[in-house]
């Protein structure tokens, strides 16, 4: 067996995640997103990366079920085209609400630190003699501890996720990887700070949660919030309308009841990598196996 057809078998023996986590190693070798897509729109003959996972993944279905019943292999592409797709549209879903929540977070910190600044601006028997700066620490200092809890929160829904889909492979790139830890140091430095100023004013101490498992439904809603919209994202591309329309309503019933959507993502290099139309290698699945 020549090098080329050890090779082939190997790809033929692929998982959808194993393809998936394959193609994530290839392109976190870059560093960052950005440096990535460039090396990829380089390319003279640029194949995008979910075009080439779809080819790999109904070629390894195809090859491990050469010589049965057509029903069968084509069930078998279908699932593997399936499982593949949802995993890079998971992965995107993770680029693009990390970034976004970096940025936001970004700003609340600039926000929070400035407030901060302004109530600890006097001297503290000058603080201590306001009747109303009490209740004003104690509510900056629970925004503070609201950021620590949500921040907390999400990393926790993306562990898991990347836990169930991708292996524990971390979706992230290594620069956004320092960049969340850097924020979540930067988040926690900050609320550390506003605590203890708050316990050398006077401030009485913050109150419990009134519901402890708030925060296991927080972070099985953000689970949701990465893996429905790349489930439809998914059902979409491969043409399965209905489907998709149907797991977005469930996912949006109950942000719609509450009066809370998140808005849409903005288009940036992640919707570069996943830029035009997607079309699922659908003849494949019509080709009989010649043996």
């Amino acid at each position: 067996m020549t090098a080329e057809r050890r090779l082939r078998a190997v790809e033929a023996s692929l998982t959808p995640t194993q393809l998936v986590l394959r193609w994530l190693d290839e392109a976190h070798a870059f560093g960052d997103l950005e440096s990535y897509v460039r090396s990829q729109l380089a390319e003279s003959s640029f194949e995008g990366p979910l075009d080439r996972l779809a080819r790999e993944a109904v070629s390894g279905a195809r090859a491990n079920l050469r010589g049965k019943r057509p029903e069968v292999v084509d069930a078998a592409i279908s699932s593997a085209l399936r499982e593949t797709v949802f995993r890079f549209d998971l992965v995107m879903r993770i680029l693009v609400t990390t970034h976004d929540l970096l940025e936001r977070e970004g700003l609340i910190q600039a926000v929070l630190s400035a407030h901060l600044a302004l109530l600890t601006s006097e001297g503290r028997a000058e603080r201590r003699r306001d009747t109303a700066y009490p209740e004003r620490f104690a509510t900056l200092r629970s925004l503070l501890l609201f950021r620590v809890a949500e921040v907390g929160a999400a990393q926790e829904a993306r562990a898991a996720v990347e836990t169930r889909y991708l292996g524990g492979h971390t979706a992230l790139f290594p620069d956004a990887v320092a960049a969340w830890d850097e924020q979540v140091r930067n988040t926690e430095t900050l609320t550390d700070v506003a605590c203890r100023l708050a316990e050398l004013d006077g401030v009485p101490p913050a109150e419990p949660p009134d519901h402890p498992e708030a925060g296991a439904a927080r972070i099985t809603e953000l689970v949701a919030d990465l893996v429905e919209p790349a489930k439809t994202t998914t059902l979409e591309k491969l043409g399965e309308g209905a489907r998709a329309q149907g797991i977005a309503i469930s996912w949006l019933r109950p942000k719609l009841m509450n009066a809370h959507v998140t808005p849409p993502a903005p288009r940036s290099a992640v919707a570069r990598l996943d830029r035009g139309p997607f079309t699922p290698p659908t003849t494949l699945h019509k080709e009989r196996d010649p043996t």
